[in-house]
C-alpha cells in the first residue's frame, strides 16, 4: 500500500527534553481530505491526471472538460485507477468559464458532476502550491502508473530524474479529428467527442 511506503519516507522531527520524536506524514498524505491516498495499492495500473493542465488543454479546444471526463472514464473501463489533481483554484477557474455559479459553496459534488470523476479519485492540493509536485510525487510512489498531463514539468527535472527518465512516463492529450487521444498510448476504443454535448 502506497500509505504504508509513504509513512517509511517520514521525517522525524525531534521536540525538546525526553519526548518521542515527531512524526510528520509525508504531504501526499497529509493533505488528501478524502482520505484515499493510503490505500492506493502498489500493484494497481494507475492513470494520475494534472487536472488543472488538462481542464484547461479542453477550454483552449472548446471543448471544456470533456478531454479528462471522457480519458478518465475511459481509462478506468480499461482497469485503470484515476488520481486526478487539480490546483486549490480549480473552483474560481471553473467560476469565471461559466461552470460554477458565483457566491455558491465549494462542494466536491460540483468537481464529481463535471469532470465524472468519484470522491476518491480527487485530490484538491493545498492553496499557494501547484498540483505539479503531487503528481510527480505519486508517480514515484507508484510503479506502475503514468501522468494524464500536457505539462512538461521541466522545472521539476532535477527533484524527480527517476519518474522522468524516458518518455513513458506522461501521456499527453490531444484531439484529432472528433477523437480524444493520448501520446504513446492506445486505447481499447476510441474516445469519440461527435454526439457529446459540451457543459
Amino acid at each position: 500500500m502506497v500509505g504504508a511506503l509513504l509513512w517509511s519516507w517520514r521525517i522525524a522531527v525531534p521536540d525538546v527534553g525526553p519526548k518521542p520524536h515527531k512524526i510528520t506524514p509525508h504531504f501526499l498524505l497529509k493533505n488528501d481530505k478524502q482520505g484515499f491516498m493510503e490505500r492506493l495499492r502498489l500493484d494497481t495500473k494507475t492513470a494520475v491526471f494534472d487536472g488543472s493542465n488538462i481542464f484547461h488543454f479542453g477550454l483552449d479546444n472548446d471543448v471544456s472538460v470533456l478531454p479528462l471526463r471522457m480519458v478518465a472514464r475511459q481509462l478506468r473501463f480499461e482497469g485503470y485507477r484515476i488520481v486526478c489533481f487539480f490546483d486549490n483554484n480549480i473552483f474560481y477557474r471553473l467560476e469565471e468559464n461559466g461552470l460554477f455559479a458565483q457566491g455558491h459553496v465549494h462542494s466536491l459534488h460540483v468537481i464529481m458532476d463535471l469532470f465524472g470523476l468519484d470522491r476518491d479519485e480527487i485530490y484538491i492540493v493545498p492553496s499557494g502550491v501547484q498540483a505539479d509536485g503531487y503528481v510527480l510525487s505519486c508517480l514515484k510512489h507508484l510503479p506502475t502508473s503514468f501522468a494524464v498531463t500536457n505539462d512538461l514539468f521541466r522545472d521539476y527535472a532535477r527533484r524527480y530524474p527517476s519518474v522522468m527518465k524516458g518518455d513513458l512516463w506522461r501521456k499527453g492529450v490531444y484531439i484529432q479529428g472528433n477523437e480524444v487521444k493520448l501520446r504513446q498510448f492506445k486505447f481499447e476504443k476510441p474516445v469519440q467527442l461527435t454526439g457529446v454535448a459540451v457543459p
